[in-house]
């Protein structure tokens, strides 16, 4: 049974900036900044993490699982770059058709583990296109681009 994840460490940067959502949105003032970068938030929240959309990490940030009984162990999320466990000792992080499992050296009856987790750059950028679109369709009201349903496709995390 896969354990719910918990965001430890947020990303150190957004995914898309004030200035690159205003590009997107053709806007050159400042006066509606604070209401953009809600829309950035809102946006990035609807897509990213174990509770988005797309069930992954969009930028690198770090989750953390507690699991109850011997291993091996099943990650909530995909693109894994990092494992590290409360158990200590070696570690062996095996990518699945199901997701990334994690085998402990020692077996132990339960472990938190804490993982990085993010796109592959090459995906990152089709996901900031995809978050791009988002804030468009929250800032005009306009439905989604067909574009980003496809791109939603492309990037959603799906367990087998």
């Amino acid at each position: 049974m896969t354990a719910i994840p918990v965001l430890v460490t947020p990303p150190s940067a957004p995914v898309v900036s004030l200035e690159d959502a205003k590009m997107h949105l053709r806007i050159d003032h400042a006066d509606q900044d604070a209401m953009i970068e809600g829309l950035v938030l809102a946006a990035t929240a609807h897509l990213d993490g174990w509770r988005g959309v797309l069930g992954r990490a969009i930028m690198p940030q770090v989750w953390q699982e507690t699991h109850v009984g011997p291993g091996p162990y099943l990650l909530a999320m995909p693109d894994v770059s990092e494992v590290s466990a409360s158990a200590g000792g070696a570690i062996r992080v095996e990518t699945t058709a199901l997701g990334p499992v994690v085998t402990l050296a020692e077996p132990v009856e339960g472990v938190t583990l804490s993982y990085t987790c993010g796109l592959p750059a090459a995906q990152r950028r089709l996901a900031e296109v995809a978050v791009k679109l988002y804030i468009a369709h929250l800032y005009d009201g306009s439905d989604p681009s067909p574009a980003f349903g496809a791109m939603v496709e492309a990037l959603r995390w799906r367990a087998v």
